[in-house]
This record gives C-alpha cells, structure tokens and sequence, in this order.
C-alpha cells in the first residue's frame, strides 16, 4: 500500500484518503497541496499544540463573538424577544380561566411573572449601552441565574415543579460553564476544575433535605406519592416515583438526570488530547449542549408528557378538577416555563465564557507548572 505523509503532522495516510488521520487536515486544501507537492523529506512538521483543532463554535456561537462582544449583543436582544413574547402569554390561575400576567398579579407569584420584563429591560440595555465586553456578559449572567430561581415560583401555574433545587441547578450551570470552556480550549486547566465543582455541587444537592418534598416533582408525578411526604430529599422523591407507569417514565429518568450526566461531563473533559484533533470534545460537545440546556429540555419533556392521557377527573389540594382543564393549563404553563428557561439557561451558561477570558486566566497554569 502506498502512504501519503501529512505536510502539517508528518503523519503516514493513505494515498486514498481526503484528511489526514491524525490531525485533520484538508488534503484538498490548495495550501495543503502546496506543501504535498514539495519534497516529503524536507518537510518540518510545525509545532502544533496537543487537542488546538477543534470545532470553533458552540451551540453555533464562537469563542469570539462571546468574548468581544458581538455574540452577546446577539444573545440579549434575541432572548429579550422571547422573554416578552413568554410574558405576554396568558396564565391560568388555579386551572381555571386564562389571563394576562399583570391581571394575576393577586393570585400569583408577582416578582416571578414580572422578572422576564425586568431581564428583557437588562438584557437590550447590555445591548445598546456602550459597555466593556465583560460588563455586558456579568448584565446577562446576573440575569440568568436569578431568572432561573424564579421558575420553581411559577410551578404552581402549570402543575410543574415548584421546589427550589439551588444546589442541583446550580452545579448544572457550574458545569456549562467548565464544559463549554473545555470545548473552546481543550487545555484549560480551570474548564476542568470548574466541571468538577459544578459536579459535586449537583450531587450534594440531590441529599439535601427538602420543605415540601412533593413538590420537586410535576403535577402528574405527584399522585404516586401514597400520602404525604413529611420529609425527604431530591433523591428520594425521584427515587419515590422512579419507573411508577410508563407515562411517567422518561420524566424519572431526566430528574436523575444530572447526577450521572454531570460526572461524565467531567471525566470526558478531563480526558487531555494528546494529538493535535481533540477527538474527546467531539464526544464531549453533546453533553455540554445537554448540560447548557437541561432546564428548558425538562419542561419540554413534561410538556410532551401531558399528551395522549385522559385521567378524568382528578384531585388537586382537595379540589375536583376536568384533567382536560389541568392539561390545557398545564401545557400553557410550560410552554412559558420553555421559553423562559431556554433564555435564562443560555444567559447563565455562554457568557461565563467573556468573564472567564478576561479574569480567569490568573487560574490557569502555565505549560511549566502542568509539567
């Protein structure tokens, strides 16, 4: 068999091949091929660091435009978008009649319905406010996480969870942060330090004892419960109603979701190329857009979990209720909780990536000290 040698790594490739095997590169490349056709033995493989070609994007957004800027712009203007049309989205208040938010504002979780105008008013104030690239992305960062603590408040509004989970999501968006940095830069030190720290921080949290453990789960989860549930934590509620009927069985899974799907996360992103590919963030790269988007992927798993069951008549806080009525509102609910939480998730987790940038590199080591 004939080989052809890489001109960028030296690598040995069949004469049949479009890229080299080892480092990826274009054989039909006109500068590639420039190099092919010079004389093989005095080809000098250049220097190339272990795992610097990888995918430069994410979610279809660089490492650039977070950085300096212009992705950011994009991301607050287009999530304030969806923050207004989630507002103006009429709310059923105790599965009965639909109204706007602002005519609920007595029977509902005032700040929480109000907070998508208040984001939509910072996110396109970061926008067209002349701030520093890392200004705009704490706007949209401080945003987000407060944003996603007020969704467990509007629970009530679509038979959703209503505990508030702190250490859970909060390790979830610790990990977005280390897992997309990791993707962008496969040899950052701090991306796998963070990834851990989200890890742990999720993990603690699934043993933590809860107030009102019945409510971490959704509305249709919660008639498996036989009785109350005094005392508990996320672990065994989930635990409680895990694999009960298959209605509910994909909505158990997701709920444990992050206590395995974290770790993973850090143990690929752990993982250093040792050739110029990083072949790993190919692997890696699902489990950071599944970890970036767990929240808003939930409520659309409970939404879809709604359709096609006919329960009759059911009871909610000793009331009778039509489960079509329960449905109607329900998925009403979480359609605003989806759109919400897709924005809030992603304000949370991308532009980390400017703050990391401009005050992380302090914590990284230097190529002397990883020696």
């Amino acid at each position: 068999m004939s080989w052809t040698p890489c001109p960028v790594c030296t690598q040995n490739n069949p004469a049949s091949s479009m890229r080299c095997s080892a480092c990826g590169a274009d054989f039909g490349d006109p500068d590639v091929m420039a190099m092919m056709s010079e004389d093989a033995s005095n080809i000098v493989a250049p220097k190339v660091a272990p795992g610097s070609l990888a995918h430069s994007n994410f979610l279809g957004i660089s490492e650039d435009g977070l950085v300096e800027g212009s992705a950011l712009r994009k991301l607050a203007i287009i999530g304030s978008l969806f923050l207004i049309g989630a507002f103006l989205l009429p709310i059923s208040i105790d599965f009965g009649d639909k109204v706007m938010a602002w005519k609920a504002l007595e029977g509902a979780p005032a700040i929480a319905l109000l907070f998508p105008v208040l984001a939509a008013i910072m996110g396109i104030a970061s926008a067209i406010v002349p701030l520093q690239s890392w200004q705009r992305a704490a706007t949209l960062l401080a945003a987000g996480l407060v944003g996603l603590t007020t969704l467990p408040f509007l629970g009530s509004l679509s038979g959703s969870p209503e505990a508030l989970l702190p250490l859970i999501w909060l390790g979830v968006v610790v990990s977005s942060w280390g897992l997309v940095l990791r993707c962008y830069d496969s040899q950052s030190m701090l991306a796998r330090k963070i990834a851990i720290a989200g890890a742990v921080l999720a993990f603690v949290g699934f043993f933590l004892p809860l107030s009102a453990p019945q409510n971490a789960v959704p509305l249709e989860m919660r008639f498996y419960f036989r009785g109350a549930l005094e005392s508990g934590s996320a672990f065994t509620v989930y635990k409680t109603v895990f694999n009960r009927d298959p209605m509910v069985f994909f909505s158990s899974i997701y709920l444990f979701l992050p206590m395995f799907l974290l770790p993973l996360g850090a143990a690929l992103a752990w993982a250093t190329p040792s050739g110029a590919w990083d072949k790993m963030g190919m692997v890696l790269r699902p489990v950071a857009w599944l970890t970036v988007l767990y929240v808003p992927i939930g409520f659309a798993l409970f939404a879809f979990n709604l359709l096609g069951e006919n329960s009759g008549r059911v009871i909610i806080d000793n009331a009778y209720y039509s489960w079509n009525e329960v449905t109607n509102a329900a998925l009403l609910g979480r359609l605003r909780l989806l759109l919400l939480g897709s924005v809030f998730a992603l304000w949370a987790s991308l532009p980390s990536m400017a703050l990391l940038r401009a005050f992380g590199t302090r914590f990284e080591e230097t190529p002397a000290e990883k020696k």
